[in-house]
């Protein structure tokens, strides 16, 4: 018999919920990644670059090395975040991961954190045995139906579905009486054969400008059983809101186009998902979509006209309720279609989805609330009650606007450090391959990190003297963002210009003179970089976002210092560095304690309204209780955003 060995060390690693065994004592960093957690590490496991933090629960954090001293900042070491390369594993611990330090092929953000809710979905089904009907017993097929649900289950139902109506005698008589009912409310909405109770199933869809998250969500149990990722098709149109509201206002058949093809990309994602998950489409019987409000008339097809022209009033303001069919989509022929409330015109049902699953309407202290997109919506939430803004913080963090921008696939690179010392960046790319572009989370470290190393200033200016750039063809300054290109970069700016002044290493002349002169330099070739006007594209995106949260506490009266606790929510929020989002002055100076980072907080909200009429109806209560300001009404409005534009002074 082959001699097993007695597993010693245990390592609990939440959220994630995984259990890694170890025989002896191991690197952090090493054990994580052979236990098939994917953590960043740009620097390859020596501490310096700050990306594999780890906090450690139930107070079991060792003293920080002299290399987390000089990594992380007081606030994260006294609140016991570690670096899991300096860690050795050698006694039982738990760890807690964020996603912010989880690599994006891993992170796959359709869904986020979850609350525990009592299940309790606005449908249920019903096994029921029926007496046929005979010459001494004639009552017709649907109060058989009513009268057996009555006595047997205590269920008063009034309706029937007209598709099912029709269908019902055959399928009675063809199933010997024994049919399974699905009902919602007092209608009955579908009708099988034999006993299919267990066969309960859900859509929930967070609908974003750029992304659809859907899960698949067994309605018996609350559990997600699938879930997928997609493109909205309709940014064929226009990449933001702005541009799909004025598409759609062009004429009706310009409208019925977006309308389709969001349709039609959610019908494909719904039969994918029952097809790998081996159920049919028609044992979904309810479906829940949130989304902004433009997403959300867009796609049961509402004007939008007005949603484009000031003061952009949305059609309605509360739940919707429709036949699932009548919007185009194929589950269940009786099943509904439930659209939470929108809030205003550019704040909508994803926002309110977010507040409901983060229970910020809940929390005693004044909370932030911030989903981090294409449009950005931040709640404020204070003993006065919340108020929301919208921020138009644009497509950047998406990668659009930017020169080899690109979205979070293969190839892009996602996490950048810098050397001040050699200029030399270390990158960290997503499938680890040549890097193609660079993607939000990508953009948004190399902008801190050309911060600190003082190669842009406070203006967000190149410094040429900082003998870290190259010129392109139009002799503009770029910071190429890979490694290799860097080792001849003072040469090659030598070969073109003849100066001398390039041998002596870090003192930039040669860089700046080949500026000057208006030379290509051959290492940018082909090479992804970043240039003045993409640091611009952030400011400008950092900036909408700052002023929102500013205007929100000047409103209700209160200083940064006051806010205890900040949540961000959003795909793009949760592959963000914290340290790196202060440190560019997006958000204003905190203690990283206070960030929450949620992941997709929308879907799970979607998910929540999904599988529990209290959670329904708790979200319609919230929404009236949500004031909206408008941003541009505000006499300080401007004076924010252009101070916001500038970043701090690096440290």
């Amino acid at each position: 018999m082959a001699q097993t060995h007695e597993k010693k060390i245990v390592i609990e690693v939440e959220p994630i919920g995984k259990r890694i065994f170890l025989e002896n004592p191991q690197n952090g960093l090493k054990a994580l990644h052979d236990g098939g957690i994917e953590l960043k590490s740009v620097c390859a496991g020596k501490g310096t670059c700050g990306k594999c933090r780890i906090l450690m629960l139930e107070n079991a954090a060792p003293p920080p090395t002299d290399q987390e001293l000089k990594t992380l900042g007081s606030d994260e070491i006294e609140h016991g975040i570690r670096l899991a390369c300096q860690q050795v594993f050698d006694r039982d611990i738990a760890i807690y991961i964020s996603a912010s330090s989880l690599t994006e092929q891993q992170k796959l953000q359709v869904t986020g954190d979850e609350a525990d809710i009592k299940v309790d979905p606005v449908i249920k089904k019903y096994y029921i045995e029926l007496k046929p009907p005979a010459l001494s017993d004639m009552e017709a097929d649907f109060s058989r139906i009513q009268n057996a649900l009555k006595n047997k289950f205590k269920i008063d139902v009034k309706r029937i579905d007209y598709t099912v109506l029709k269908k019902m005698p055959q399928l009675l008589r063809q199933n010997s009486w024994k049919v399974t009912v699905t009902v919602r409310d007092d209608e009955i909405i579908y009708i099988e054969g034999q006993d299919k109770s267990a066969l309960s199933y859900g859509i929930a869809i967070d609908l974003g400008t750029t992304k659809i998250a859907t899960l698949l969500v067994d309605l018996n149990t609350g559990s997600t059983i699938g879930k997928k990722g997609a493109m909205n098709p309709q940014i064929s149109y226009g990449e933001d809101v702005m541009s799909r509201i004025n598409y759609a206002m062009q004429d009706q058949q310009s409208a019925a186009r977006m309308t389709n093809a969001v349709v039609e990309q959610i019908n494909k994602t719904i039969a994918e998902l029952a097809g790998e998950c081996g159920i049919e489409t028609d044992d979904i019987a309810e479906l829940t979509i949130v989304g902004n409000t433009a997403m959300h008339h867009l796609m049961i097809g509402l004007p939008v006209r007005q949603l484009g022209l000031s003061p952009f009033i949305a059609i309605t303001d509360g739940p919707l309720e429709l036949k699932a069919r009548d919007a185009g989509f194929n589950i269940c022929p009786g099943a509904y279609l439930y659209l939470m409330p929108v809030i205003a015109g550019f704040v909508g049902s994803d926002h309110l989805a977010m507040v409901l699953a983060s229970r910020i309407a809940e929390h005693a202290g004044n909370v932030l609330g911030i989903d981090i997109g294409t449009n950005t919506e931040i709640v404020l939430k204070t003993n006065k009650g919340m108020e929301s803004v919208s921020t138009a913080s644009g497509p950047a963090f998406e990668g659009a606007h930017i020169r080899y921008g690109m979205r979070a696939a293969s190839g892009a690179i996602e996490r950048v450090i810098i050397d001040p010392a050699t200029c030399v960046p270390k990158i960290q790319v997503i499938g680890d391959k040549k890097p193609a572009g660079i993607c939000g989370s990508g953009i948004l470290d190399a902008v801190a990190e050309l911060l600190k190393a003082r190669i842009i200033n406070a203006r967000g200016k190149f410094q040429p003297q900082s003998g870290c750039l190259c010129a392109d063809s139009k002799g503009g300054l770029q910071y190429i963002l890979e490694p290799s290109a860097h080792n001849n970069r003072l040469n090659c700016a030598n070969e073109k210009t003849g100066s001398a002044a390039g041998k002596n290493q870090g003192n930039g002349s040669s860089s700046a003179l080949n500026h000057e002169l208006g030379h290509m330099c051959p290492c940018l070739d082909g090479k992804v970089s970043i240039g003045q006007k993409d640091i611009v594209e952030i400011q400008l995106a950092k900036s909408a976002i700052r002023t929102g949260i500013e205007i929100l506490l000047e409103s209700a009266g209160i200083s940064f210092d006051k806010i205890d606790k900040i949540v961000v929510a959003g795909a793009f929020g949760s592959y963000i560095d914290p340290k790196n989002v202060v440190d560019i002055g997006m958000f204003p100076d905190v203690s990283l304690k206070k960030i929450v980072q949620v992941g997709n907080a929308a879907a799970v909200g979607a998910k929540m309204a999904l599988v529990s009429k209290s959670e329904r109806k708790n979200a319609e209560d919230i929404a009236r209780k949500i004031k909206y300001l408008e941003l541009t009404i505000f006499p300080s409005f401007s004076d924010h955003f252009a101070k916001s534009t500038l970043f701090p002074e690096p440290v």
